[in-house]
């Protein structure tokens, strides 16, 4: 049935009737996750990250140029905002330096007063655990993803099939399986203009790692509009707080539009009312070698930590 309906989502262009709603929460999540995992990027990516902090009503942002290498998995970051280079300062916060033949010559330290939540090295096209870190085989059909969602995510269907009479009387059946979720239809809704699949999810155990919390996937193409993240990044007041993620498709591919808060939080004793990441001019483009051999380091006792995802 889902690729009925993928197959269906193509046609509808032509004149053909919109693709069948699906009604089994675990079709529709197993069908973003394929949406995700069979997306192809240009192998280098550039982008600006704009990191938007509000306190007591005033806005601060700091912009960082990034490169996104999707063969590597790598993301390399200019760790000097476009801020901070129109008003330089002594430093003391991050030390950034390039290593030609194993030699470090510093470049700049920033302070680590631009760097509001840490210096973001963020990839623009992470799934926030939707895809999966193996890849399905070619020939996967759909009852093998759907039953691969239910084994990872909830217990598994029951069997329709009574076993076969062993002459013993049966006690008790158990079943051992590697749960994380239980996923939710709620509905359908709005989103950009069409109609998305609103999901609901119940972590089974460690909150802590699991958080997806809601996320509305596009009902024709199974593409991932938005979710709700109870908690983001690895390390700070960030990590237990909702954050709302918005994406957005170019050539086929989805990628990060944006990462909002709204709820008050702490990183490194500043306090702040909300907060907002959004990735912006992204385009194909291969890093400057300069980027290749660059590293920055962390000042533990006076810099914000990197800002990471897990």
């Amino acid at each position: 049935m889902i690729f009925l309906a993928l197959a269906g989502a193509c046609l509808a262009g032509s004149g053909a009737p919109p693709p069948p709603a699906l009604t089994d929460p675990y079709a529709i999540f197993a069908a973003a996750r394929t949406h995700w995992e069979t997306a192809r990027y240009p192998s280098q990516v550039s982008y600006t990250v704009a990191v938007t902090v509000r306190h007591n009503g005033t806005n601060s942002e700091a912009h960082y140029h990034s490169y996104y290498d999707s063969v590597e998995n790598r993301v390399d970051v200019n760790a000097v905002s476009d801020e901070e280079i129109a008003h330089p300062y002594t430093p003391h916060g991050i030390d950034v330096f390039f290593t030609p033949f194993g030699a470090h010559i510093p470049l700049s330290s920033p302070e680590r007063t631009f760097d509001y939540l840490g210096v973001p090295v963020l990839a623009p096209n992470y799934s926030f655990g939707i895809a999966s870190s193996v890849p399905h085989a070619p020939d996967a059909n759909n009852l093998e993803l759907v039953a691969e969602i239910r084994r990872e995510f909830c217990d598994p269907a029951p069997s329709k099939n009574a076993p076969p009479d062993s002459g013993l009387k049966t006690i008790a059946s158990i079943e051992i399986v590697r749960r994380a979720y239980i996923i939710e239809l709620n509905g359908l809704t709005r989103i950009n203009g069409h109609a998305d699949y609103d999901l609901g999810l119940r972590p089974i155990s460690d909150p802590g790692r699991y958080r997806l919390r809601e996320v509305w996937v596009d009902a024709q193409t199974f593409a991932t509009d938005r979710l709700v993240s109870q908690g983001n990044f690895t390390e700070g007041g960030m990590t237990g707080i909702r954050w709302t993620v918005d994406f957005r498709d170019i050539n086929g591919a989805m990628y990060v539009a944006s990462e909002t808060t709204t709820q008050s939080f702490t990183v490194a004793r500043r306090a702040y009312d909300s907060a907002a990441i959004a990735f912006t001019d992204l385009r194909s483009h291969r890093a400057p070698p300069i980027m290749r051999i660059s590293n920055f380091a962390v000042n533990e006792e006076s810099g914000v930590p990197a800002l990471r995802e897990p």
